[in-house]
């Protein structure tokens, strides 16, 4: 059976109307098994809304509250989704994604930019989500895991 995960960054909920973006956001992730946010969501309140949706694992910005194992982390940090090994950052910047983590990743989430992006680099899958708040194209993005096969990404326009 395949997994389902929601990806979403760079909600920004202390200048965007929050409440407005989630209404637009959970129907898109209606029956996901987990939610990814790969930062800058400013104050945990976001967590607490799409913790109503499902569970959720943030990795920490500059700009967002102290962390709060397990839902807010430093990152980067690693998750596993049925078989799939996920990667979530902040932001990817200059790193190599294969040198961000000890062990092999299938799939590199990272936001920070605002653009959402699907991007192949050999086996690895690098996804940014975007933001649903504050990007002239707002988006999230559904990241299908699959156990062993080859996990797919979408990016989903609000």
């Amino acid at each position: 059976m395949a997994g389902k995960v929601g990806l979403i960054g760079d909600t920004h909920d202390d200048i965007a109307p929050w409440q407005d973006v989630l209404s637009k956001v959970a129907p898109v992730f209606d029956g996901v098994d987990l939610i990814l946010h790969c930062g800058d969501l400013t104050t945990t309140g976001v967590l607490d809304d799409l913790a109503q949706i499902a569970p959720v694992v943030a990795v920490r910005s500059q700009v967002d509250p102290a962390a709060e194992p397990p839902r807010l982390v430093e990152g980067p940090h690693f998750i596993e989704s049925e078989g799939t090994r996920i990667g979530l950052v902040n932001t990817l910047g200059d790193h190599d994604p294969e040198t961000l983590f000890s062990q092999r990743i299938d799939v590199l989430v990272h936001g920070g930019t605002h653009e959402a992006s699907i991007e192949h680099r050999g086996p690895l899958l690098l996804v940014n989500p975007g933001s649903p708040s504050l990007a002239q194209q707002v988006t999230v993005a559904i990241l299908t895991t699959a156990g062993p096969s080859t996990p797919s990404a979408t990016i989903v326009p609000l």
